[in-house]
């Protein structure tokens, strides 16, 4: 909850936080003015996700910084450790998947890739559309840090259950008039399968305090599975 708070002030300026009007960092709680009319955005609807990336991407280039990183390999082991103090990861090919993860960890690592804040939890539901669609902001902020900026998208996709071509389509809404290589879209590749594996195990572990996910847990670890041959066959 300090680190978001830390978010918070650090993005006030930016204008695309809901209108915070208390923030305790040390309770996490929030109070913040209610929208009337406020909607998520639509995956379906270009215009929309092409905002969103748009407002990402503003972010991204905004050279506001933090002090603290959201490291992925980190989070991935913590929620490992997490699940293995109270019964394990329940599939059979866990070790190999795992291996690979620490394969596109090393192989983002050797890309030097820049650092900017971001907002790690940039799904479909976190960018609300207000006063009659004409304004959008970002909400949770308790995940940003400073990252590689097309974890976003990777995030994002995997939320949605996007397929690659899907995925494909929302870099090209981010990157806009520019044109993402093949090592662009490798990197969003690596950063869904990397996501998907966190979000299962982060589940997995939730699971085994009696809270279900469902088939969401499956899906998030067909992506680590299905998007590190995707990766790799970019990034080599």
């Amino acid at each position: 909850r300090h680190d978001e708070y830390e978010n918070i002030l650090a993005v006030r300026n930016l204008d695309i936080t809901e209108n915070i009007l208390y923030y305790n960092p040390d309770t996490g709680y929030k109070i913040s003015g209610y929208y009337t009319d406020a909607v998520t955005a639509d995956i379906d609807n270009d215009e929309d996700m092409r905002k969103c990336m748009e407002m990402l991407k503003r972010l991204h280039n905004s050279g506001v910084r933090v002090a603290h990183r959201f490291d992925i390999g980190e989070r991935i082991t913590f929620y490992e450790r997490l699940c293995m103090t109270h019964g394990g990861v329940p599939y059979e090919d866990y070790p190999q998947v795992r291996e690979n993860s620490v394969r596109l960890l090393d192989k983002l690592s050797s890309l030097n890739r820049p650092e900017v804040l971001a907002h790690v939890d940039s799904v479909k539901d976190n960018f609300l559309f207000v006063n009659s669609h004409k304004e959008l902001k970002l909400i949770d902020w308790e995940y940003a840090g400073m990252a590689d900026p097309l974890i976003d998208i990777a995030m994002c996709s995997i939320y949605s259950y996007f397929d690659k071509v899907q995925a494909d389509h929302l870099t090209d809404l981010y990157f806009g008039e520019s044109v993402p290589g093949e090592q662009e879209r490798g990197i969003v590749y690596a950063y869904m399968a990397l996501g998907g594996l966190l979000w299962a195990l982060w589940a997995v572990y939730k699971s085994q305090l009696g809270v279900n996910f469902g088939e969401y847990t499956l899906i998030q670890y067909r992506y680590a599975k299905d998007f590190y041959a995707e990766a790799m066959s970019r990034l080599t």
